[in-house]
Parts: structure tokens; C-alpha cells; sequence
């Protein structure tokens, strides 16, 4: 019973570290794109993370968010057509 009970220890145990040391490996940008003039949300603005593939477009309030962003520094850059 005792050996049993270490078993499932263990298991919590390594079960707790594997997603202690695989949390994080990823992030989020997000935001919100403003007119400069009238501060009214800007809908449909393409939002790029320069040198990635990765980018959203804004909401009808002006938001946008990147998801599964490796860490790193990036340029952020906005086009409005």
C-alpha cells in the first residue's frame, strides 16, 4: 500500500513540474487602434508583427489580439486601407 501510495506522489509530482516547465512558452499581444485626430475606435485595421506571420485584424471597437506569440522583442505595425 505504501509503495502505492509513492507511486501516485511521484506522479503529481512530475505531472506538476512537466507543466511548470511547459507553461509560458508562449503570450498575447493585444491592444487597442485609435484614430489619432477624433480617439474613435478604427475597425478593420490589419495589425502585423513585423517579421512573423502573425497579425489580426481590429473589431468594431478597435481591438485586436495575437495570440500563441513566441517571446521575443517585435516591431508592431498597423495598415488601414
Amino acid at each position: 500500500m505504501l509503495s502505492l501510495r509513492r507511486c501516485f506522489w511521484l506522479a503529481g509530482i512530475a505531472l506538476i513540474l512537466v507543466s511548470t516547465v511547459l507553461a509560458g512558452t508562449t503570450g498575447k499581444v493585444a491592444g487597442k487602434v485609435l484614430d489619432a485626430t477624433t480617439g474613435e475606435p478604427l475597425y478593420g485595421v490589419n495589425v502585423l508583427l513585423e517579421g512573423t506571420n502573425l497579425g489580426a485584424a481590429t473589431s468594431a471597437d478597435g481591438r485586436y489580439f495575437i495570440l500563441n506569440v513566441p517571446p521575443a522583442l517585435y516591431s508592431v505595425r498597423a495598415q488601414y486601407i
